[in-house]
Order: structure tokens, then C-alpha cells, then sequence
């Protein structure tokens, strides 16, 4: 009788002893959490179409302005407002042609820098650097929420 005990005892240990090995396994572990995690998206380099613009006397035009404003996410009356503040400048959005005319003479690397400027202040999150955000208004705050990690960051108003 002890000594069937004693061998139902060591086949319990090893059972016990096999599972362990199983939930140690950090390979096993890591290659299982990545199945159960989404991938990322939009943390990789992100490229805004080049501005394209037309200068008519001391008027710019952006002819794909409706392009980029998509591109990015945001509203294109939200992004023109910024640019006009950023410029110092005067300017409309025309919804029918998608084309952003400013009353300042400004080159296409200008436009570009602030594009890119605003593509890291009010785009990018500033926790997982995802582009999967969007911009709500709270009173009087911009707040930038997170879709990809549900972080929120006030930004700057414009």
C-alpha cells in the first residue's frame, strides 16, 4: 500500500512539474501574447502629399489642400485655421474646389514644415506615436484622444 502511494505521488509531481514547464516557457508565453495582441498601425514613418501651389501675385493656392486635410485625418477648415494662425495670414477654404487660397506669398517647403508641425502637435499621439486620433473640444481645451491606446493629451487651441 505505500508503495502505491508512493508512485501515485511521483506520476502527480510529474503531471504538476510538466504543466509548469508549459507556463514558464517565455518563448511559449511571448509567441501567445503576440497572437492575442493587434498589431500596431500608423507608427511608421507617415508622408503627406507634397503641397501643391499656385502663386497669384501676393495670393497662394493649395490645390490639393482636401488631399492632405484627409491624409491627415482632420477636418479641412481645422487645418486651414491653423495654417492661417501659424502664417499670420488671411485666407478661405473653398469646400467646392478643395483648394486653400492665403493672401501672403508662402513657398511650398513653408507650407510643408507647418504641415509637419501639425502632423506631431495635433495627429500623432505622444504616448504610442500612433496616427489614430482625433480632436475633441472640451469647453474650451483641445484634447487629442488616442483611438490605438486611449491616452488623452490637451494640446495647444488654435
Amino acid at each position: 500500500m505505500l508503495l502505491f502511494f508512493k508512485l501515485y505521488r511521483d506520476k502527480k509531481v510529474k503531471k504538476v512539474s510538466d504543466e509548469k514547464k508549459i507556463l514558464y516557457n517565455y518563448e511559449a508565453l511571448l509567441e501567445r501574447l503576440y497572437k492575442k495582441v493587434p498589431p500596431k498601425s500608423g507608427t511608421a514613418d507617415y508622408t503627406l502629399p507634397t503641397p501643391q501651389i499656385i502663386r497669384l501675385g501676393n495670393q497662394t493656392i493649395v490645390r490639393n489642400f482636401r488631399e492632405i486635410s484627409m491624409k491627415l485625418k482632420r477636418d479641412p477648415t481645422l487645418v486651414a485655421r491653423y495654417l492661417q494662425k501659424e502664417l499670420a495670414a488671411a485666407g478661405s477654404y473653398d469646400p467646392n474646389s478643395g483648394q486653400l487660397i492665403l493672401n501672403v506669398k508662402v513657398s511650398r517647403k513653408v507650407i510643408a514644415k507647418f504641415l509637419d508641425l501639425f502632423l506631431k502637435n495635433y495627429v500623432r499621439c505622444p504616448t504610442c506615436g500612433s496616427i489614430d486620433t482625433r480632436l475633441e473640444k472640451r469647453g474650451k481645451a483641445w484634447i487629442l484622444v488616442c483611438e490605438a491606446c486611449g491616452a488623452e493629451q490637451p494640446v495647444k487651441s488654435f
